[in-house]
Parts: structure tokens; C-alpha cells; sequence
């Protein structure tokens, strides 16, 4: 290969990093996670933190994070709530919510602690349980 094809490649591979760059930047821009949830949108009207996963039937990191979830409910005598985005578009659409899995933690008035649109770690889950009030059993 010649120095002006090389010259060529590189420039075009660098203008595809330069669009993916840009491309990334707006798609994540307007993401956001919701200040308030609303705890009857799944049946749950009583006190204590509130864990709300949003999955699909196709999400594999969302049957993954599942234990996980699970385990910190229990240790935080808290609740879970699974929502299949594709069976409840409406509360997708009421929450903004364009990925799988998005997680939520929230407390006891509906606040949005902590979010995350992957599965987080047992740590920061704990921690943000901690945040809403709930301890450990």
C-alpha cells in the first residue's frame, strides 16, 4: 500500500471515529433518569425503598442483574419491581426510558436516589439503598 492510500485510510477511519464520537454524544445527551417515580404505576403503595428495573424479554444483562436486585431487596428489606418495557410502554414513555436495563432506586416518597443503565455493583446498589433510608436487616 502507498503513503497517499494509507493517507487515505487513516482519514477515512478517522472520520468514522469523529461521527461515532458525535453520534454517541447526542444519543446519550438526552438521557436522563426520572427525579420522581411513582410507586403505584406498580402496585405499590406502602413504605420502604423501592427498587424498579426496566427490562425486555431480549435485555440478557437484565435477567443477569435480576439476582442481584433481589438479593439487595432482601438484605434492605426493600421492594422489587420488574417492569417489561414491552408490556408497559406507557410507564417507558411516562419515564424516558430508552434503554434496558434501566435501574431505579427509589425511596419511600417516590424520590429517584440513584440510577444506573447497566447492572451496578453490589456496592453502589447498597449504597444508594442506605441513601434512601433503608438499612440492612
Amino acid at each position: 500500500m502507498t503513503f497517499p492510500q494509507r493517507l487515505l485510510v487513516l482519514i477515512g477511519v478517522a472520520g468514522l471515529v469523529w461521527l461515532s464520537i458525535r453520534w454517541l454524544r447526542n444519543y446519550f445527551a438526552d438521557r436522563h433518569f426520572p427525579e420522581r417515580f411513582d410507586r403505584s404505576d406498580v402496585g405499590l403503595n406502602g413504605s420502604g425503598a423501592l427498587i424498579v428495573e426496566f427490562t425486555t424479554p431480549y435485555c440478557y444483562e437484565c435477567k443477569e442483574a435480576l439476582p442481584i436486585l433481589e438479593a439487595a431487596s432482601v438484605v434492605h428489606s426493600s421492594h422489587l419491581a420488574v417492569v417489561d418495557a414491552s408490556d408497559r410502554p406507557d410507564l417507558a414513555v411516562k419515564y424516558g426510558i430508552k434503554t434496558t436495563p434501566t435501574i431505579l432506586v427509589v425511596d419511600r416518597k417516590g424520590r429517584v436516589k440513584s440510577g444506573w443503565w447497566t447492572t451496578p455493583s453490589e456496592a453502589e446498589l447498597n449504597q444508594a439503598l442506605r441513601s434512601t433510608g433503608s438499612s440492612p436487616a
